[in-house]
């Protein structure tokens, strides 16, 4: 007779350790308070950067009380359009690509952000940083770009004279070029060609080919391309074309392999460098073929938030991940001795780069260069952007046929893209 109510109990005592034990795991980085809600981020950071931003994301679910459920991936695009077409995208991606941005908004699929991130937050970063794309009608910004990168630069070894690099500029055999990048092979020959066009021909011309309106087989556009042909001999090209672009830089510091003197490389690039503080960098209009050596025009590129679903957690999320407060965590979250991410945002100040005079070099430079413009094949259709990038690498592997050919076709896609729906360019690049 006994034997029922020692059986309840037991059972209580259970079920009480139970609760205790899921109150605990629910409460995760909350401090033992109650989650108010859960959101998904999509982004492309791993290994070193991906702990870093996974700081800046525990210290919002610490104050915010809500979980931030974060997935890093090298497959961005991938991953990214299969939960799109599945429906179940995350909550907020954070797109590598404004003219992806611009796709996504234009197909009905992103939240504006007009009402969500404050006017006052959204001026401190500019136009350029807050793309704003025409969709029924109405323009609205769908993206903020929560970090920034300088691409118009040259890198070196320190123990270099500077007036030593415009004579190895001259030389092909003296650039370190790595072409391969998995999936996205052949984007570091169409940052040199869009850097040749906006240092050769200024910022004008380069935004009205960006956004689609200036031909490919334009003479301008001929003269960026056979720069860059006349600059490599068939070697040169042949080892480019088989090197990954992050093992491109090796030889600058005298390590194994071939030794080579200059990389034209973003400023993402110095944390592959081992060690960082041996690298400097020099503007590529000093030194690209048939450059302005005056231009003060810079080529940059944006990780651009963007909200996929609605939700008061996912814009309280978004207003954090774009202010000055989350960004300057980000920088403090770094590992010593790993280099900063660099932001576009006016608000925080040079000083999140430490003591680093490279860095801030690179961090005023975004922020005060006579223009800036946005990465042009960043900004294309998808469509335009993969044509370009095939095309280098043809382009690469027989300079001496000419890239008239291939200007012809990538003109015969652009026409063809210009009348399909739903593909927008962006009106602007440049700011």
């Amino acid at each position: 007779m006994s034997a029922a109510p020692r059986s309840r109990s037991v059972t209580a005592v259970g079920l009480s350790l139970w609760l205790i034990a899921l109150a605990v795991l629910g409460a995760g980085d909350m401090g033992g308070r109650q989650s108010r809600g859960t959101v998904s981020v999509l982004a492309t950071w791993t290994g070193d950067e991906g702990d870093a931003f996974r700081g800046v994301l525990d210290t919002f679910s610490r104050t915010h009380r809500i979980h931030v459920d974060y997935q890093g991936t090298t497959a961005l695009r991938e991953v990214l359009s299969s939960e799109v077409d599945a429906g179940t995208p995350p909550d907020i991606a954070v797109l590598p690509s404004s003219g992806e941005l611009a796709a996504y908004a234009a197909g009905g699929r992103l939240i504006p952000l007009d009402d969500v991130v404050p006017a006052r937050p959204r001026a401190a970063y500019g136009r350029l940083w807050t793309p704003r794309v025409r969709v029924g009608g109405a323009e609205r910004t769908y993206g903020v770009a929560i970090k920034a990168d300088l691409k118009s630069i040259v890198w070196y070894d320190t123990r270099r004279r500077p007036g030593e690099l415009p004579a190895l500029a001259a030389d092909g055999r003296r650039w370190c070029v790595g072409m391969g990048g998995d999936a996205t092979s052949g984007w570091p020959g169409t940052d040199w060609i869009e850097d040749l066009l906006l240092q050769q021909q200024g910022a004008e011309v380069y935004q009205r080919w960006a956004t689609g309106r200036l031909a490919w087989d334009d003479p301008r556009m001929v003269r960026a391309w056979e720069s860059w042909g006349a600059l490599f001999g068939a070697a040169d090209a042949e080892r480019a074309l088989i090197t990954d672009f992050r093992a491109a830089g090796r030889g600058l510091f005298g390590g194994a392999g071939r030794p080579c003197a200059l990389e034209h490389q973003g400023s993402f690039i110095r944390g592959g460098y081992r060690p960082p503080s041996r690298a400097d960098f020099a503007f590529s209009a000093g030194l690209l073929p048939d450059a302005d050596r005056r231009s003060t025009a810079r080529e940059v590129s944006g990780d651009f938030a963007a909200m996929f679903g609605d939700s008061p957690e996912a814009r309280e999320l978004m207003r954090y991940l774009a202010s000055a407060t989350a960004q300057r965590a980000w920088a403090e979250h770094t590992e010593p001795g790993r280099t900063r991410p660099f932001f576009a945002n006016r608000e925080v100040p040079l000083g999140v780069q430490s003591h680093d005079p490279v860095a801030r070099r690179i961090a005023h430079a975004l922020r005060d260069s006579g223009a800036l413009c946005l990465d042009a094949s960043d900004a294309m259709p998808t469509r335009m952007r993969l044509a370009f990038q095939r095309a280098v690498l043809e382009y690469l592997s027989d300079t001496g046929a000419g890239p008239a050919r291939l200007l012809r076709s990538l003109e015969r896609v652009r026409g063809e893209i210009r009348g399909e729906p739903g593909r927008p360019w962006l009106s602007t690049v440049c700011g």
